[in-house]
């Protein structure tokens, strides 16, 4: 596999550098939207295995038969807590509901603002920060996508990924099998469909960074 001299030609010395002038490492490229390697770096695979034991622990976890708790009891809560990097009163007390199986890469990556809650099969590739204000509720089958390949045929052959962030607002409601891709920022109150049609949003919605995969924005 080539690296970044024979990919990215005259541009490569702006992307392993840090202001500083120290090397950057392969998270921070990836968190700042840069050429990064994925599958080379022995800390981001590392940091992959982790969140990938702590969702198989929370997708395998054993149902309360009281409907009392039924996100408990707390050592399920645990799991949620340590994947993404925040007490267990933090997901209690925003809280963080999620139906499992849910899936993403990090983990450490998702930031919840407030009251959130996500109906199955909800995937985040959160190799970029996945942001989500208060009382977000997603539906069934939802994949938010920070991680991306270049469009650039020579840095995909290469084997380097590119991250963009994804932000939701408060109160947003993201309805079944919608595919959202990074750089994307939602409006407070915004709502998309499984067609990809959007409600305009009290707060507005970034159309430079909102890319519809299918439908267009309803009226």
């Amino acid at each position: 596999m080539s690296g970044p001299s024979s990919a990215f030609g005259k541009d490569v010395p702006d992307h392993g550098v840090s202001k500083a002038g120290g090397e950057l490492t392969e998270r921070q490229k990836m968190e700042r939207g840069l050429p990064y390697l994925a599958m080379g770096d022995e800390t981001l695979l590392l940091d992959r295995l982790r969140a990938r034991r702590l969702i198989q622990k929370y997708n395998q976890y054993t149902w309360p038969e009281s409907g009392s708790d039924y996100f408990g009891p707390d050592e399920r809560r645990q799991i949620l807590a340590d994947l993404f990097g925040v007490t267990l009163e933090t997901v209690k007390a925003k809280p963080i509901e999620i139906e499992p199986p849910f899936y993403c890469d990090y983990g450490d990556n998702i930031i919840f603002k407030g009251p959130f809650y996500s109906n199955f099969n909800l995937t985040i590739l959160d190799c970029a920060k996945v942001t989500f204000g208060a009382r977000v509720l997603v539906g069934p089958g939802v994949h938010i996508y920070a991680a991306t390949h270049s469009t650039e045929l020579d840095e995909r052959q290469a084997g380097y990924e590119r991250a963009y962030p994804v932000e939701v607002g408060d109160d947003a409601w993201i309805g079944g099998n919608v595919v959202i891709c990074g750089p994307c920022k939602i409006g407070k109150g915004g709502c998309f469909d499984e067609v990809f049609k959007l409600q305009p949003p009290s707060g507005g919605i970034d159309v430079n960074n909102y890319r519809p995969l299918n439908g267009d924005f309803a009226s």
